[in-house]
């Protein structure tokens, strides 16, 4: 495989062109060539593509995609090229499996398989932003202290001093580092020590303050997980390339990341299954990731939850499941705010389109990730076991069942029910929930999942 050396040249020696020329020269009429050519087409009686052949078609266009269209590096504007033998080197080469944590925490997720019956990697949490350092510090020992996850998203908190930090400011280097010292001890506060943390720096929006804060007296480890973005689409700039540099110094656990818009350059369902395998591939071949974070979203709306982006994301699983392996988690997110019957209507239905499909659980993010003090730790519980509950389904049988609960919200996608805070829900002396009204609905739905089919077993 190509030395990383050689792969950050080919960001200064590739095709001198503007970034409008690659995109609409380029990129979006091959995709389009590629899909037509691949014969790739969704269904859109289904959710969950049972189509084994269809799912090989989509990881043959994405590597297709990557030789013939390449990626873009804005900082120098030149294209990224590489032949189909080291693409397909990279997808042979990609890690089936990593370690995270330590110690009685240590674990290893794994690339699984479509329909496979087996326990997935348990991820709960999300990056959304938090107002309060008490509150942010109950959250992450809430997360952590759920028995059956394996690892964990940590909140943001961007303000020092009762003021928000300026993106690239000195500020945000600082917010930065107090994300994670305050992570760190609200996981020691749950028992768990060694419990990973495998979204790296949510507070930091650049390399110098994403590598300033990975520093370890600040609490994080090589065995934790840090993420490095592609931008949409098809961007490798350089600040994530000097991050894949200094992370891979350090022999640490790269999450490549991917948010391929549906409605953007991507196209549609197709245009966004393709391109999000594409991503899948490159991730091993430009980050050398060890896991990754599949994202993909919803331009206007900014979710995950509608009927074509959950086929896209499942087939996405399905073509890695089914061809490399990758270790992969898929970042949902959702309309409905917290604690709301439309968030855990959402949550089932892209369970059962992205388990069944070969991807590991994360809960879900609420409230499309904009309402402060989103997180509740209950609420992440029960996605986990949401996830658990898919695990046990065929994709084939997995597909009526999230239908049905798609029908659930389908009419409120575009005015999302609004959720609870933390603050509402939580006693904030005892931390225990409080809020009779939000665990009313969890007992309700529970009761209402197990009556549509979809019996969520409390761990």
């Amino acid at each position: 495989m190509l030395d990383l050396i050689e792969v950050f040249e080919r960001a200064d020696n590739g095709l001198l062109i503007p970034d409008t020329d690659y995109y609409m020269n380029r990129f979006v009429p091959k995709l389009a060539e590629i899909i037509d050519r691949y014969k790739i087409k969704w269904d859109r009686q289904t959710i969950v593509n049972s189509d084994d052949d269809l799912a090989d078609r989509v990881f043959q266009a994405a590597v297709d995609l990557i030789a013939e269209a390449g990626a873009y590096c804005p900082d120098t504007n030149r294209v990224m090229e590489f032949t189909r033998d080291e693409i397909l080197r990279a997808a042979e080469q990609a890690p089936q499996s990593t370690r995270f944590g330590e110690g009685r925490e240590a674990k290893t997720m794994y690339g699984r398989d479509v329909d496979e019956d087996s326990v997935p990697w348990i991820h709960v949490g999300g990056g959304i932003y938090t107002t309060d350092e008490q509150i942010y510090l109950d959250t992450v020992e809430g997360l952590a202290s759920i028995s059956i996850v394996d690892s964990v998203s940590v909140p943001s908190i961007l303000h020092l001093r009762g003021k928000d930090a300026r993106v690239r400011s000195p500020q945000e280097l600082l917010a930065a580092i107090k994300t994670v010292t305050l992570a760190r001890d609200g996981i020691r506060r749950s028992g768990r020590a060694g419990l990973p943390i495998i979204n790296g720096i949510p507070a930091a929006s650049n390399s110098v303050s994403m590598i300033a804060a990975a520093s370890p007296q600040f609490g994080l480890r090589p065995s934790d997980g840090f993420l490095i973005d592609f931008l949409s689409e098809m961007m490798v700039n350089y600040e994530a390339l000097q991050k894949v540099a200094y992370f891979n110094s350090i022999s640490a656990n790269i999450g490549s990341t991917s948010t391929p818009l549906f409605g953007g350059y991507a196209g549609g369902a197709e245009g966004v299954a393709v391109l999000a395998t594409s991503y899948l591939i490159m991730g091993n071949l430009i980050y050398r990731g060890s896991y990754h974070y599949n994202a993909p979203l919803h331009q206007n709306l900014r979710l995950s939850t509608t009927k074509p982006l959950l086929w896209a994301i499942g087939m996405s699983n399905q073509a890695n499941a089914r061809n490399m392996r990758y270790p992969v988690v898929n970042l949902p997110y959702l309309g409905g705010g917290a604690g709301t019957r439309m968030y855990h209507y959402e949550m089932a239905a892209y369970m059962l389109s992205v388990v069944p499909a070969g991807g590991n659980i994360f809960s879900g993010h609420p409230a499309k990730s904009v309402e402060p003090n989103s997180l509740l730790p209950k609420d992440h519980q029960f996605h986990a076991e949401i996830g658990l509950a898919a695990a046990k389904y065929t994709r084939r049988e997995a597909d009526p069942l999230a239908l049905k609960f798609f029908q659930n919200y389908e009419a409120h996608i575009k005015s999302p029910t609004p959720g609870f805070r933390y603050e509402q829900v939580y006693d904030l002396k005892t931390k225990a929930v409080v809020n009779e009204e939000y665990l009313k609905i969890l007992d309700e739905v529970r009761a209402e999942f197990k009556e549509m089919g979809l019996e969520v077993l409390p761990s």
